[in-house]
Order: C-alpha cells, then structure tokens, then sequence
C-alpha cells in the first residue's frame, strides 16, 4: 500500500461513478471498491434498519424504491430539490458526497490516503450544478483541486492512450447527458473550441423506451399491465438495460420478465426494432453535432477523428449513424465508460495546458433601445458569450435610465438567448449611488470567469467611482452555504457508509 496521499481522478456519473489514479509507470488506472466493481452505480440506500447508507449494486438491488434515491446528478441544478428521509432533508451536494466518500474510502484501502481530487462534470452543467459538485467534494473530505469537463478529460486521456492529434470531435453519450465538445490536440496541450450538450439525454433515457417496448409486449401477450409499483417497475427496467446491452452484441436478443398478475413471459426484441424506437434520440444527438459544428463554422469534413465516450456509444446504431455522417469509423477503446475518470487521473497527477471554453453565456436585463424605430425593449445583453476561453474577463457599459436613481440594480443571466423568458437569472446585484443624479449615466459591468467555470461579477458606477463584487449565490432548499458545507464535512467523518 501507498502511504503517500494519491492524487485521483474522479468521474461523478449519473448512472455510474469511477475513480482513476496514475500508477507509477505514468498510466492511469480504475481503482476498483471495496465489492471488487470497477464501476460503482451512482445509486444511495437510505437503511429504515440502522444508521448507514448503502452505495452502488447493494443500493440498487435493495429492494425498497421509496427508500433509494438514483440519478441524483439530473437534480445538481434544481436549487429547490431535496430528498427527505428519516426526517432529514438531503440536497443532491450530499447524496452526491455519500457517493464520492463512498469512492475515497474504499480505494484509499488500495492506493492510500486520498486527498486532492479532480472532478468531472458534463460540458452543460450551469453554474449552480458546478457549485453542488464542488460543495460534494468538500463534504466528501475530499480537496477538489479542479472541475474539469467530462470531454475535456476523455480527450486527454485519447490523447495519452491512443496519440490522438488534430481536431477532436469528443461524442460523449453517457447514463444521463449528451457532450459534444470540439477540441484541438496537439503535443503542447488540449483547447476546447465549442461544446454543446443535453442534461436530459442519455443512456437511462434509452432504457426508458426499451422498458415501453417490453410493456406493450407483455400487454399485448397477456392483456395486464407488467406492474403495478415503483418497485417492480424498476425490476423490470434492469431487464431492459440488460437487453440493451444484449443487442448491441446481437441481432436478436431475449428476456424473461412477470408479474404476479399475468404469469412470466419470454420477450423477444430485435435491434431494428429497438433503433425504430428509439430513432429520435439518435436524431436529437446528431442535431447537437449541427450545432457544435456550425458554432465554429466546420463541416463534418474539418473533422480529423471522432472520439467515443460513455457506454451509450457502445450501441451499434450510435457508431453507424457517426461513420455515416463524418465518412469515418469513430474512435473508440475498450473502457468507453471509464476514460472519462482515468483522463481526470492524468490531470490530477500531471497537470496539462488544458483551454475550456464557456458553455453558456452571461449577459445582464437592460433596455435596448432599437436604432431604427427608437423603441425600447428589455432584453438580455450578452457580456461573456458561449466558447470563450477561459479564464476570462469581460465587461461592458450601460448607461441609466431615469432621474434620480439611487440604487442600481443589476440582474445576471445564463443563457443565449435575447429573450430574458428564455434564460435564466443566477444572481442580482444592488449598488447604491449618490443621489440627483441625471439619466444617463454610465454603469460598467464585469463578469469574471475562473478556470472551475464560476462566475464573479463587478458593477462599477463611473460617475461616482463606487464599485460592489459578488460571487454568484443561489437560494434555494436544495443549495447549501458554504457554512453548512463545512459542517456538514464534519458530520461525514461519523456517518457509515458501505
């Protein structure tokens, strides 16, 4: 065993989560748990029985749905979601640290003592889902030396495990999201150049249709439905991702699934008939290789490699409809579902001149006057846009509105669009100016975006000179201050996680 403390890398998945460290011959490697699983399921059972919390295939197969919380990463940027249990409330920054204190202390039983981590997040995650990813990592005891993009860290690891160079069309289709994230390699390092995603698209998504295809099937055998609970429901989703898994070895695959009512029955399912099914997903994710193509004006043609990641790639349909599209079989390698931990692990031992870009823009609410009919709308101006660089540093200048203001109040947005009903307000800034003051005058504002992609925000009143600074804040049940992300830090060291 080490004694040193490890640096890792860790992939906190919406279906599954994986940690990677570098073995001393420079590669990185999946540091399996304590139950022998390379992967642990992103899954937390909450015991009615005694004071633990079960995490990965035991909390999956527990049996009681009421009491097992799942695809907890879908909810990161829902500052209102919380999950009560036993009567306490849970925010998805602390089932996510179930998770991840899980992860470090079964693998420190391997490697040693873990510390200083690298988490990934997906390329789409907003702000607020980056903040609970980070507050899971404090509370986890974990020291989170950097939030990196899922594709971002899968190319590094294509880049050290197969030489990839040249521009990387990163396909990232795993439990939960959709990335697509275009990125120059070369041997000085990794610039990401556009990334567009989907947080309500992936694989559980594709199990979900093949559960419908398996219901109507039984239906239609035996006129019942195939259940009548959460738990059975889930029962016979299992089957559906294992039938999944079957077709994308085999042409025709089958399962026994049953309930109670109408008996056990054999279903059989062909792969045309599973892709029919599920043809707009597939048409959903080569939309979003549209749009990140034409966000920096490529072809298809301007591609040099398309890179695999997540196990949803691994269904034929997805590598088929790819080679069709850009005329080139994609890249792929055996651990589809694990390069994006073992990329993190490279990062976390060895650092790389890794340039990200924003995936969302930051703008302010303001009155656009319109220069050929003089008329004023509110709107939202866009300070930083989407695929900057980062970090960065953005300002721009407004002028006020009215007589005698004397406090100015700024509105923060996310989003691309023009419309302010289209996008979404992340945080409000008030700075007060001194009074009888005419319309007209200027108010700078600067956004600040760091390398963990979080935003900080300065509004300067250029008459008076007076400037205020805040950090993006949320409200919210579900948003933890960094007070109680201390504390609850503390009450981790006690909590028995299996």
């Amino acid at each position: 065993m080490q004694s040193s403390p490890q640096f890792v890398g860790i992939d906190l998945g919406t279906t599954t989560t994986g940690l990677a460290w570098i073995r001393p011959d420079g590669n990185p490697e999946i540091v399996p748990n304590a139950d022998g699983e390379r992967l642990t399921p992103s899954v937390v059972y909450f015991d009615p029985h005694e004071d633990v919390k079960l995490v990965g295939v035991a909390a999956r197969d527990s049996g009681d749905p009421d009491r097992t919380v799942q695809l907890i990463k879908r909810h990161m940027d829902d500052p209102e979601f919380t999950v009560s249990m036993d009567g306490r409330i849970w925010t998805p920054a602390e089932i996510s640290a179930v998770i991840l204190a899980k992860m470090r202390r079964d693998c420190s039983q391997i490697i040693g003592p873990i510390e200083d981590a690298v988490l990934t997040v997906p390329a789409n995650f907003n702000e607020l889902a980056r903040k609970a990813t980070l507050a899971a990592g404090r509370i986890a005891g974990l020291n989170v030396r950097r939030i990196v993009n899922e594709p971002t860290a899968a190319a590094l690891y294509y880049a050290h495990a197969q030489k990839l160079r040249g521009r990387i069309m990163v396909y990232d289709l795993g439990g939960g999201t959709l990335d697509i994230t275009i990125l120059e390699v070369d041997d000085h390092g990794i610039r990401c150049l556009a990334s567009e995603g989907a947080g309500r698209l992936g694989g559980s998504d594709f199990d979900e249709r093949i559960l419908e295809l398996i219901a109507d099937a039984y239906q239609s055998a035996h006129g019942v439905g195939l259940w009548e609970n959460e738990l059975e429901r889930r029962r016979v989703l299992q089957s559906g991702e294992d039938l999944k898994k079957m077709l994308s070895k085999l042409r025709q695959a089958s399962e026994t699934v049953g309930s109670q009512r109408g008996g056990v029955a054999r279903i059989e399912l062909t792969r045309e008939v599973f892709e029919a099914a599920v043809s707009r997903l597939f048409t959903r994710t080569i939309l979003l290789v549209e749009q990140a193509l034409a966000s920096v004006r490529f072809s298809p043609q301007d591609i040099d490699h398309v890179a695999l990641v997540g196990g949803g790639t691994r269904m034929p349909g997805v590598r088929r409809m790819l080679k069709d599209y850009f005329g080139t079989e994609p890249k792929t390698c055996g651990n589809v579902d694990e390069c994006v931990a073992l990329g993190a692990a490279l990062f976390a031992m060895k650092g790389a001149d890794v340039e990200e870009v924003c995936n969302h823009s930051y703008g302010t609410l303001a009155l656009v006057e319109d220069a050929a009919t003089g008329a004023e709308t509110y709107a939202n101006t866009i300070v930083i846009p989407k695929n900057t660089p980062i970090p960065c540093e953005q300002s721009q200048t407004y002028v006020t509105s009215e007589d005698n203001e004397s406090l100015i109040e700024v509105e923060i947005t996310q989003g691309e669009d023009s419309d302010p009903k289209y996008v979404d307000i992340i945080g409000r800034i008030a700075l007060k100016v001194p009074p009888n003051r005419p319309a007209g005058c200027e108010i700078t504002v600067t956004y600040r975006y760091d390398e963990n992609q979080r935003v900080k925000a300065t509004v300067r009143d250029e008459r008076s000179g007076k400037t205020t600074e805040v950090a993006i804040s949320y409200e919210g049940a579900g948003v933890l201050s960094d007070s109680e992300v201390e504390a609850r830090r503390e009450a981790f060291e006690s909590l028995r996680i299996e």
